[in-house]
């Protein structure tokens, strides 16, 4: 299964890309965030690792469509998704 993964603002500046395809075995959102983990330094900007889940100032579209669940067990994965993590937007 392949999704395609968004980047924007300083996961944009991470990671070097706009966007990136990844390969998953399965639909589950776990695993596309442990290869993210593995690959970028991005760990301590989307995980909670207190609370186990992603953190709640992160915002995750999937498809154009924001998710509200925060628990990535709860959250599947199609062929073909399009995911983005955005931060929060600081004015000034």
């Amino acid at each position: 299964m392949i999704v395609e993964v968004l980047y924007f603002a300083e996961f944009k500046d991470i990671t070097g890309k706009e966007k990136e395809k990844f390969e998953l075995p399965d639909e589950s959102f776990l695993g596309l965030l442990n290869l993210l983990f593995g690959k970028y330094n991005l760990k301590n900007k989307i995980w909670d690792d207190k609370n186990q889940k992603i953190h709640n100032l992160i915002s995750i579209i999937i498809n154009n469509q924001a998710i509200h669940e925060k628990d990535p067990s709860l959250i599947n994965l199609n062929h073909g998704d399009t995911i983005a993590f955005l931060l929060p937007v600081s004015g000034g």
